[in-house]
């Protein structure tokens, strides 16, 4: 592990007084820069995966979930249909994944993880992990832990919002939060949360 992967004490960063009330005490200030960063490292974590994020999103959900359309993983992921099927056909055209008719409905397309796939989804988790260390590298083990679970319950809930937000917009395509859904007996190789 080289210096830029270890922990940076808190002392480190400069003292956010939280009574003031200021900017810095914004979550709509903080979540913007978190994203921004976390998209750039984990492009770059992710680059070898054709269809980038997304195409690495889709090798997550066809690994850990039972076998689904390509439609409905569309729907799952909260990607437009057909940007979905370029994705797939990117995984397809580099031997990650393969399309085979579901058994009960031949013109239902179902997307399946091949070997490769696995092991490239395994490689990409192991380099998404470090870029998410490189990001959180102010936090320690546990709080990093605590960021990943406390962010995955807000996730779950936004789409849950009231009338009026943006899951009423039909342009939006809000991901379908269903933790359900994920194998419970494949453990992944890599670890999603870091051990203390």
């Amino acid at each position: 592990m080289d210096s830029s992967d270890e922990t940076v004490p808190v002392t480190d960063l400069p003292e956010i007084d939280w009574t003031a009330g200021g900017i810095e005490t914004e979550l709509g200030w903080a979540l913007p820069l978190v994203l921004q960063e976390f998209m750039r490292l984990g492009a770059d974590a992710v680059a070898d995966v054709p269809g980038g994020p997304r195409g690495y999103q889709v090798l997550v959900a066809i690994v850990t979930e039972e076998t689904t359309s390509q439609l409905a993983l569309a729907r799952r992921l909260g990607v437009d249909k057909t940007q979905m099927t370029y994705v797939i056909d990117a995984l397809e055209a580099g031997g990650f994944v393969e399309r085979r008719p579901a058994p009960t409905d031949r013109r239902v397309r179902q997307v399946l993880p091949t070997e490769a796939g696995r092991a490239l989804l395994d490689r990409a988790r192991l380099a998404l992990r470090a870029a998410e260390g490189v990001l959180m590298r102010h936090l320690d083990a546990g709080e990093q832990a605590s960021m990943r679970h406390l962010l995955a319950r807000v996730a779950l809930a936004a789409g849950t919002s009231s009338p009026g937000s943006v899951t009423d917009d039909p342009t939006f395509q809000h991901p379908v939060a269903a933790p359900e859904r994920s194998r419970r007996r494949r453990q992944p190789s890599i670890p999603s949360t870091p051990t203390q």
